[in-house]
């Protein structure tokens, strides 16, 4: 009579009666080293497509979390490779290679070839000399073919770069006096010689080059090998 009560709210029960229950969350599966040492090498090329491909065999094994990682390291394998294997195939055709791995070969050649001037050797025959300044490779040619200048001894220096002037009056003073003790016979010739620019003299190449050249044009007898 003094109005109505509202209706009592039902009481959840647990389930069981016994309460609730909780459960461990399952832990994040850690990624597999060899799918993150694939993509750390993949600038090797080769390595980085193995080490790529061996981590999807064990991610399949382990269900590691890494698959998208091990083709990363597969995919950048394979680029960093076609771009090695360009770049070789360019140095290798306008003989960059050749020049790295050529070493001095005193004496006469037996058939024409070009070497870095840094690796000219005593007896060495040189078909011309370029007319710039910077001298980085020359022809050399058998000394019974017409060549320019003869390689006729070597100096090599030490120390700080002694600058332009100071070298070439150095190499001009010894040129001279090697060449002076030559017995040309009917040869006409003059003292010359090759000095290392400033840049080549820090990068190691501190060797002055004594030549003979013709004076009257190309000599075609060899007065070094003799």
């Amino acid at each position: 009579m003094y109005g109505a009560r509202p209706a009592p709210v039902p009481q959840q029960q647990a389930q069981g009666g016994y309460g609730a229950f909780t459960f461990p969350v399952a832990p994040k599966q850690k990624l597999e080293p060899l799918a993150v040492a694939g993509v750390a090498t993949s600038p090797l090329g080769p390595v980085g497509i193995a080490l790529g491909l061996l981590a999807r065999n064990r991610i399949k094994q382990t269900r590691r979390r890494s698959m998208a990682l091990a083709w990363t390291g597969v995919a950048l394998g394979a680029l960093f490779t076609f771009g090695w294997a360009l770049a070789t195939s360019v140095l290798s055709m306008n003989g960059t290679i050749d020049r790295a791995l050529e070493s001095p070969q005193p004496g006469d050649v037996s058939q024409p070839r070009t070497v870095a001037a840094a690796n000219l050797a005593v007896g060495n025959c040189i078909q011309t000399l370029p007319p710039a300044q910077q001298v980085g490779e020359v022809s050399l040619v058998p000394c019974a073919d017409d060549h320019i200048a003869q390689v006729v001894s070597l100096h090599a220096r030490s120390g700080d770069f002694p600058g332009a002037d100071s070298l070439a009056a150095d190499a001009t003073a010894t040129c001279t006096a090697d060449i002076e003790q030559l017995d040309a016979g009917d040869a006409s010739f003059v003292p010359w010689y090759l000095v290392p620019s400033e840049a080549g003299w820090d990068q190691g190449n501190t060797q002055v080059v004594c030549l003979l050249r013709g004076d009257a044009g190309p000599l075609n007898v060899d007065l070094i090998n003799t």
